[in-house]
């Protein structure tokens, strides 16, 4: 509280911290304060506080290599598409054969094919996830079923909101920000990838094992499109990955990690 501009120090704090091995017990102690503050379960994590913006830049550092494995191939196919979601976009971004009615067939089932091949690297790359981010992962977790004992699914959606809405959803809606691509992508890929991280976003949440909020979706045909995913396997699979992320189990050396720089120039 005493820096007026806390957030500028966050990046040098993250990084000394995790150079002297203290920013798990760091984190959890600004979170537990961050947790007082907050009122509804459903609302855990949700804003920039202090406790987020460590978490976010740890994530950043740390989950590189993490980020790279799981996500850049599929990310690259969407750039170099085998197969086109959508032909032509309106001038607002909504693809043209698609304004009014529901999303269908070829739209739909290219745009399942990539959501559902995101959705399986991401439940099935818990053996690549690292120690820190799940050690944190499960500080978290711990203090917000503390803080809300009578809520069973605070303790998924406080990882949730870490590792799906902030990390690989915003890696796939800007690939280009994680090095995942070398450039922003064009009008037509940033369309294909804005959806696929909505319903990501989506599928992420249901980790809580909350009633999903369709309405969230601005586009109605993504309404209709997300129906599809309503099946209790995906939920399963969310909570399965959750749980393995924030868990303190050794886990099997992956043989997929690298160094993490921690200074510059």
């Amino acid at each position: 509280e005493v820096c007026r501009d806390k957030y500028d120090a966050v990046l040098p704090l993250v990084r000394l911290l995790l150079h002297h091995h203290k920013l798990v017990p760091f984190v959890a102690a600004v979170a537990e304060l961050d947790l007082k503050d907050t009122q509804e379960a459903n609302t855990v994590f949700r804003g920039n506080s202090l406790a987020t913006r460590c978490v976010d830049e740890m994530m950043k550092i740390v989950g590189k290599h993490y980020l790279k494995v799981t996500l850049k191939p599929v990310i690259d196919e969407v750039g170099y598409p085998t197969k086109t979601v959508f032909g032509t976009l309106s001038p607002q971004g909504y693809p043209v054969s698609l304004i009014g009615i529901p999303l269908t067939a070829p739209c739909a089932e290219n745009l399942r094919y990539y959501v559902d091949k995101v959705f399986r690297e991401i439940v099935r790359s818990s053996i690549s996830c690292p120690t820190l981010m799940c050690d944190v992962f499960y500080s978290l977790r711990h203090l917000a079923a503390k803080r809300f004992p009578n809520d069973p699914h605070v303790q998924y959606s406080a990882v949730s909101s870490f590792v799906f809405l902030r990390f690989f959803a915003v890696a796939v809606v800007s690939p280009h920000t994680f090095h995942l691509r070398p450039h922003h992508p064009d009008a037509q890929t940033s369309r294909t990838l804005t959806l696929i991280s909505k319903a990501i976003q989506t599928l992420g949440s249901w980790g809580s094992l909350t009633k999903s909020k369709l309405s969230s979706f601005k586009e109605t045909f993504m309404c209709e499109f997300f129906k599809t995913f309503q099946e209790e396997k995906f939920t399963e699979s969310v909570k399965k990955f959750l749980d393995d992320v924030s868990s303190t189990e050794s886990k099997e050396p992956s043989g997929l990690s690298e160094p993490v720089h921690l200074k510059e120039g």
